[in-house]
């Protein structure tokens, strides 16, 4: 052999065993890798036995669906129930050869690593639906090289240890939509309002090409991006023989339509009560996952209008306090250079009826960096898509809502220009514009930061500025003009609450705890604790019935009195609402009609404040109470709740029994967890109830509440006002419904000048009450047992003989008077006599 010969052999060799030694290295890398990434990995056998998280449903009055919760809104679907086309979308879409693999496409693999060796190329994941489903349900969603072999190791395991039919289930009930839904169930409900399997071909392409980039590809986010991925897997089910071409091509230009808008959620703050309690109950993971089965006491025919009756008397009050002005401003130039995007997202906005008008909502533009989408997507399938990085311009025209142009409709929209001669000011909306009239807003006098209300606004300049983002409330279209009208709106500062039972099985009905549930959860109707001022008279009045004393007709002073309070020694001298005013003598009544601060401290003093706190206690009053005689101008603090159910307590003739809002819970199998309902007990006496709402109803007669004579039905209530006007409330009932309104600031102060439980709190009331009682037949408070019904003179509180025409009035019986009084124009010295609770006669 020639020395070259022998050099070549030489190094032949060499190479041969540094393959081998390189070959043994790698094996020993591989297998070493292979053992470090497989420990501690999820059983695949587990997903045998998989259930996903269920979403809890509530049930309102009737079994009509009205809340849900859930950490994955996931309604449970079996694939082999559905048509060939919606499977084969997704196959179309993600895995076309999804039954010929064994859960990893190499070639993919191969082809996706080069073209990410490549610089500037789109980087690429070559998952199959096996590797998605695989990572959503045992391993995370972060991007490493780790996870992918992980994924390689469990792909071919669980494919071995589940039928294909069952990892397409796992992968079409686990994946992400968009707008909080999770499977396709849920997809297809919301998106289309219909079920799965009920979906067309051109709707089931639609979904399948949702979950790559499931915050942007949705027909409702951006309709036109949805269609061109439709496209995409309408020519991919083509391509791979799924359906006939034919029908590929009938689909392509369709236009999509969206299924009917979900109704808009109602009882933010009941449900949310109930979630919470189920919580402390049950643990999150029963409520928020294990698909419970819950009924509560909510109507959902009274509940909106009890939020509608909250919202209008809000936004009334907030009218009465002045203009806080602009939610933001914007240089006109820059609004110019974003509209074009503007534009864009509003025509890419998917319509969920052919006729909608979008409008654009321009509060985003106030901030600095646009709010975070929701995104669940995988983050390889977005790997594999070809979408270029978004400008900050671009993520903050997709950041902007849209919403369906509808009479009353609020909005945000960025002041153009002002005509000064007519004092107009015109908005743009992006696609509309709409125009605000001076004379309008004549309530928008300027508030500065000390609270103090300017002069009412007398040019269009004072009242807005070029530039300015305001939120308005949209009308009709202006006489001849495609300009819409529009009045200025504002969130209200101050905040409010209502309650509503049913007294005869003490269902709370509707609640109400705020303005909106959305911009904030407190719950002011169980969570806020705020003196009731007046509203708590009646437990007082009610007391000094029952005490024996005091008839409605006992004759009582409202005259000035220092009083020293015993638990703190200060002294101190009542006031009546009209500071300064003191109508002497008058019946018991009377007092509580006009609301007359001196005569319940007397009465208070009187039976002590350890017996109103027990009445008040027995008839549903929860909270601890005062022992003080400033307990009788209402100086503890309660819940709208609680005062609710105390006054369903006077209504039902002394019966109490807890409210009930959560009425049923069961399991997902239907076994009952717990049930509840009203329990009565007769806790005060039924006369003495009749009585105490007696005067309630001169109240609404002919006190301070005057207004509920609206409802042209019997009703008994009362208002009240706290110190500085800090609190406002009004508590009554008709024979059908309790309810107690409630208003005021979250850190208490003032309402203004005149804001009294009248004039804030009985219209939230008397507006709920006008709705609920629409076709509800006119029924008189049920006279009990132990009541004298006696023909009195209401002057002199005698018995009205045949002197005068005289009234009716309710006594305990053996308490009415026995004295007739004189003939008019004979006067009794002894009339002019005062006797604090001894009775007329």
């Amino acid at each position: 052999m020639t020395p070259r010969g022998q050099a070549m052999r030489k190094w032949f060799f060499r190479l041969v065993w540094t393959a081998v030694v390189g070959l043994v290295l790698l094996t020993g890398m591989g297998a070493g890798t292979y053992a470090y990434l497989s420990r501690d990995l999820p059983s695949v056998e587990d997903l045998k036995k998989y259930r996903p998280p269920q979403v809890t449903k509530v049930y309102c009055k009737g079994g009509v669906l009205c809340a849900e919760y859930y950490k994955e809104r996931r309604t449970w679907v079996d694939v082999t129930t559905l048509p060939a086309h919606v499977k084969n979308a997704f196959l179309a879409a993600e895995d076309a050869d999804f039954y010929q693999h064994e859960g990893l496409d190499f070639l993919g693999i191969l082809r996706a690593a080069v073209k990410n060796l490549i610089p500037g190329s789109q980087k690429s994941g070559a998952s199959t639906i096996s590797q998605q489903a695989c990572r959503g349900l045992l391993l995370t969603r972060e991007r490493s090289f780790a996870r992918k072999v992980r994924e390689w190791i469990l792909t071919p395991r669980m494919e071995k240890a589940l039928t294909k039919d069952e990892i397409l289930n796992l992968y079409v009930n686990t994946i992400f939509f968009g707008h909080q839904r999770y499977g396709i169930e849920e997809a297809a409900l919301y998106y289309f309002g219909k079920p799965a399997k009920q979906l067309t071909l051109g709707e089931a392409a639609v979904l399948a090409g949702t979950p790559q980039l499931p915050h942007v590809i949705n027909p409702v986010s951006n309709i036109v991006r949805a269609k061109k991925r439709q496209r995409y897997v309408l020519t991919q089910l083509g391509r791979n023989h799924f359906v006939p071409q034919a029908q590929v091509d009938a689909e392509m230009e369709k236009p999509i339509v969206l299924g009917p808008r979900p109704p808009p959620p109602m009882g933010g703050y009941y449900v949310e009560d109930i979630r919470k309690q189920l919580l402390a109950r049950y643990g999150e993971k029963s409520v928020m996952e294990g698909g419970l089965r819950v009924e509560i006491a909510m109507d959902v025919k009274l509940q909106p209008f009890a939020e509608e009756a909250v919202r209008s008397g809000l936004e009334a009050i907030d009218r009465r306090q002045g203009y806080r002005g602009a939610v933001g401003e914007i240089d006109l130039n820059r609004y110019q250079t974003l509209k074009p995007l503007l534009q864009k997202r509003v025509a890419e906005a998917g319509k969920r009826r052919p006729d909608d008008v979008l409008v654009a909502d321009l509060s985003p533009l106030k901030l600095t960096q646009p709010p975070v989408p929701e995104t669940d997507a995988d983050p390889d399938a977005v790997a594999d898509t070809d979408e270029p990085v978004e400008s900050a311009d671009e993520a903050l025209a997709r950041a902007m809502p849209v919403r369906a142009l509808s009479e009353g409709v609020d909005t945000v929209g960025v002041v153009l220009s002002l005509d000064e001669k007519k004092n107009t000011a015109l908005l743009d909306l992006v696609t509309q514009q709409a125009q605000l009239d001076l004379k309008e807003h004549t309530w928008a006098r300027p508030r500065d930061a000390a609270g103090k209300l300017g002069a009412v606004p007398a040019t269009i300049d004072a009242l807005v500025k070029p530039g300015q983002l305001v939120r308005v409330r949209l009308g009709k279209a202006l006489p001849a003009s495609r300009v819409l009208e529009a009045k200025l709106s504002q969130v209200p500062a101050v905040q409010g609450g209502l309650v509503v039972i049913d007294p005869t099985d003490r269902s709370v009905v509707a609640m109400v705890g705020g303005y909106d549930f959305a911009l904030s959860a407190f719950n002011r109707a169980t969570q806020a604790k705020r003196q009731p001022g007046s509203s708590f008279k009646p437990f007082l009045y009610g007391a000094a019935v029952a005490d024996g004393r005091y008839t409605t007709l006992s004759i009582v002073n409202d005259a000035p009195e220092e009083i020293r309070d015993p638990t703190t020694g200060k002294k101190w001298t009542p006031q009546n609402f009209e500071r300064g005013g003191f109508d002497g003598p008058m019946t018991l009544r009377q007092a509580l009609t006009r609301s007359k601060n001196t005569v319940s401290v007397r009465l208070i003093q009187s039976l002590t404040p350890a017996t109103v706190i027990e009445f008040a206690h027995k008839a549903g009053i929860r909270a601890e109470l005062p022992d003080s005689p400033t307990l009788a101008l209402g100086t503890g603090e309660v819940t709208l709740l609680e005062e609710a159910n105390a006054y369903s307590t006077v209504q039902s003739l002394g019966r109490y029994a807890e409210p009930l809002m959560l009425v049923k819970v069961a399991d997902q199998s239907g076994a009952i967890l717990e049930e509840h309902h009203a329990s009565f007990e007769d806790v005060l006496p039924a006369p003495v109830m009749y009585l105490t709402t007696s005067m309630m109803r001169s109240v609404v007669e002919e006190g301070t509440a005057t207004a509920v004579r609206e409802l042209n039905r019997p009703a008994a209530g009362k208002t009240g006002t706290t110190q500085e006007h800090r609190d406002a409330w009004f508590s009554g009932y008709t024979v059908d419904y309790v309810a107690t309104a409630w208003v005021g600031f979250d850190e208490p102060k003032p309402l203004g000048p005149g804001e009294t439980g009248g004039k804030a709190a009985l219209p939230v009331w008397l507006e709920f009450m006008r709705h609920a009682h629409e076709g509800l037949p006119v029924r008189d408070f049920e006279v009990p047992a132990g009541i004298s019904l006696v023909r009195i003179d209401p002057v002199t509180g005698l018995l009205a003989g045949k002197a005068v025409p005289g009234r009716l009035e309710p006594f305990l019986d053996g308490t009415a008077p026995r004295t007739e009084t004189s003939a008019p124009g004979q006067v009794d010295p002894n009339d002019f006599l005062l006797h604090d609770g001894k009775r007329g006669g």
